[in-house]
């Protein structure tokens, strides 16, 4: 049976360990990396991987990214795609409880079973008790249990009941259970019984309610099960001891999976202005750089000829006009090194050699390394690489986290993203290649005031591509302070040198705030919009505590930059067409150098309506205003008002001041903070203090 999962939900918000119910009904879990069907030996498989991301990929400490595969039917096997014709994702089946709708019987099944059990009785009360019943599929049960440390089981039914499992599990064919409800509203009336069957007929052993198993009233220690890696399914668990407690939660409970995922915005890694720009995006493509790479690893000198360029380039691109010898040139200059620098246990030799060697390369030591990595016959003079190595390395060292999820830090997030913030504030694109990325930006002076004078920058990304990795879940609460071992622990059983991720591409537009007039503002209003965030900060803290993670007072000027790409947002969806659930928002926000404080609204919605054009129109001068405009028109006045201005907290965790979904909420997809930390009063002024936004006033 065909169950389709789009490649985007594969990510979220169906990743691995991810409940899906699917048509039948049946509730599957999608199993984790070990069972991924990509194999990165087959070269069929290559069309999967995702290696042009190293910003990245370094990042979250992997080699690699792959990407879902995607649908495709058995009657494209004409095509050049039939060899991945019938590649699916794993699923298994959980919850592994079943019941009877009859009778309400209940059994317990295995992961790998393709169908549910049939009942067919007995009956356990009334006038039919103890009669067999016409064949019923049983259908899983809504309850589960799940830990904050992200594991998952089967409600313990017989341990809620007190009774041994040895003596009441799947082999026993003269004891069950019985899933049954008295027909109450709450959960007190679902009842839990044990029968037995004896000689003279079925006997109840225990009856049991739910009522109290939710919350803290289970009682019942974790075992460490994880469905998604097989591990569970009748007590066969990892063995590692879990410290935390279960939790009972409706299977269908929106608490139960939250995917973790990682984005980046592509950054072109060459830039040189000395070649021309055809040049330039030739480099920046992956595979015809890894065809330069390989001709030249095999060449008699280790760099590339003019010749051996022209052959690849008459193969691949047969069309294009471009020098082969600047080509040549500048694979020679810019490429070269990536042999080394893109496999990871040689990148990781090369930087400790150069710790030991007061931080840099020599031409001694990049010989050396080449003699043990996996290129060992390659031919080039080390003396070469010596320069783009040390540049490699200073850009490396440079990165705020080298090992990935063990530096979550608001700093490695910072750090990370004032690359793409540099990228966007930088005049022109001379030297850089513009396929995966083009910038342009108009002058301020050219906007009418209420842009002019806010904003130092406005920049339009008419082309850009996003990566989404998805990294790890949790369960209970959002972005749980699990570290990288632990993570990986619940999507594999062995670690990868890859992640799940996919590659969505579209068009933006990115705002810098002028620097002076935000500073100003602050200092004016900063003290009574921070009294005004106090309650919030406290909540902020208090729901932080909960999740067991850090958490920093949130400053006004984070809530401006966030309120406004909301109200922007929402306006937008009437001016261009846009859906607001295609738009996201990217706030770039630093008070520590480097400093930061931008937005950037785009679309990457991984179909067709990514590249419309219509969303980077609508940053050019005459039409930016206009938008902005109308955005703040609709902030001062809320069909919610008085009550959503004047709030003191509301939203999810009360984490919002006056912010609802009549005014400046999006949809989840949209936002990078799951709608909290919002204030209209940041931009337009309280009713109280209308001058206090860093909109009042002006045009």
């Amino acid at each position: 049976m065909n169950r389709p999962v789009r490649r985007s939900q594969a990510i979220s918000p169906f990743g691995v360990g991810a409940l899906v119910d699917f048509p039948g009904p049946v509730s599957l879990v999608h199993a984790g990396l070990d069972a991924w069907p990509f194999d990165p030996s087959k070269p069929e498989h290559r069309e999967f991987k995702v290696e042009d991301e190293p910003r990245l990929a370094r990042r979250l400490g992997v080699d690699f990214f792959v990407q879902p595969p995607d649908f495709r039917a058995p009657n494209s096997a004409g095509s050049a795609e039939a060899v991945n014709v019938g590649l699916k994702l794993p699923f298994l089946r959980f919850p592994l409880w079943h019941s009877c709708p009859r009778c309400g019987r209940m059994f317990e099944t295995r992961y790998q079973d393709r169908a549910a059990p049939q009942c067919t009785g007995p009956v356990g009360s009334g006038g039919d008790k103890g009669k067999l019943h016409k064949p019923r599929r049983t259908v899983q049960v809504r309850f589960v249990t799940v830990c904050r440390d992200g594991h998952i089981r089967d409600f313990p039914w017989i341990e809620w009941l007190g009774l041994e499992p040895e003596e009441w599990n799947r082999t026993r064919s003269d004891r069950w259970l019985r899933l049954l409800s008295t027909g109450s509203a709450s959960i007190a009336g679902v009842i839990v019984v044990a029968e037995r069957q004896q000689a003279d007929g079925i006997i109840e052993v225990k009856r049991k309610s739910l009522a109290g198993a939710f919350g803290d009233g289970l009682g019942i220690k974790c075992d460490s099960q994880i469905p998604a890696l097989s591990i569970g399914d009748g007590g066969d668990v990892s063995g590692e001891a879990c410290p935390q407690k279960l939790q009972a939660v409706l299977r269908g409970a929106s608490n139960l999976y939250f995917s973790d995922v990682r984005s980046s915005i592509y950054i072109p890694e060459v830039r040189d202005a000395s070649f021309p720009p055809d040049v330039l995006d030739i480099l920046d493509d992956h595979e015809f750089k890894q065809e330069l790479l390989n001709a030249a690893i095999i060449s008699d000198d280790g760099t590339l000829s003019r010749k051996a360029v022209s052959v690849i380039l008459k193969r691949r691109r047969p069309e294009s006009g471009v020098d082969t010898e600047a080509l040549a040139n500048a694979a020679n200059k810019h490429v070269l090194h990536e042999a080394l620098t893109q496999h990871r246990l040689t990148a990781t030799m090369l930087a400790m050699r150069a710790g030991a060697n007061g931080g840099c390369l020599t031409a001694a030591i990049v010989a050396e390394v080449i003699h043990d990595s996996h290129v060992s016959e390659w031919e080039i003079d080390p003396a070469l690489l010596v320069a783009p190595l040390n540049a490699w390395l200073e850009t490396r060292n440079g990165e705020a986290s080298q090992e990935g999820l063990a530096a979550d830090t608001e700093y490695a997030e910072g750090a990370f993203r004032f690359e793409e913030y540099a990228a966007f504030c930088r005049d022109g694109q001379e030297g850089m290649p513009k396929i995966n990325l083009l910038v342009r930006s108009h002058s301020t002076g050219s906007y009418a005031p209420i842009v002019r004078d806010r904003f130092s920058r406005i920049a339009l990304l008419d082309k850009l591509r996003e990566t989404r990795a998805f990294v790890g879940y949790s369960r209970l609460f959002a972005a749980s302070a699990q570290d990288s071992s632990k993570r990986w622990k619940l999507i594999s059983r062995e670690r990868k040198n890859w992640l799940p991720a996919i590659v969505v591409r579209g068009e933006g537009i990115f705002l810098v705030f002028d620097s002076d007039k935000l500073d100003r503002w602050n200092t004016e209003h900063g003290a009574f919009h921070r009294q005004r965030l106090v309650e919030v900060n406290r909540n902020l803290h208090a729901q932080a505590m909960r999740r067991e993670i850090h958490a920093q007072d949130v400053e006004p000027k984070f809530v401006l930059l966030h309120t406004f790409a909301h109200v922007v947002i929402s306006q937008l969806t009437f001016d261009c067409g846009y859906g607001s659930s295609s738009l996201r928002e990217r706030i770039y926000f630093s008070e520590d150098h480097p400093r930061m404080s931008g937005v950037l609204i785009y679309t990457a919605a991984g179909d067709s309506e990514g590249t419309l054009g219509g969303l980077v129109r609508m940053g050019s001068p005459g039409l930016l205003e206009r938008t902005i405009a109308r955005a703040l028109d609709r902030a001062r006045w809320c069909s919610s008002d008085p009550v959503c201005i004047e709030s003191p907290g509301q939203g999810p965790d009360n984490c919002n001041l006056a912010a609802c979904h009549s005014c400046a909420l999006l949809p989840e997809t949209s936002c990078e903070h799951q709608n909290r930390l919002l204030d209209r009063g940041m931009l337009i002024g309280t009713l109280d203090r209308p001058e206090t936004g860093f909109f009042s006033g002006g045009d």
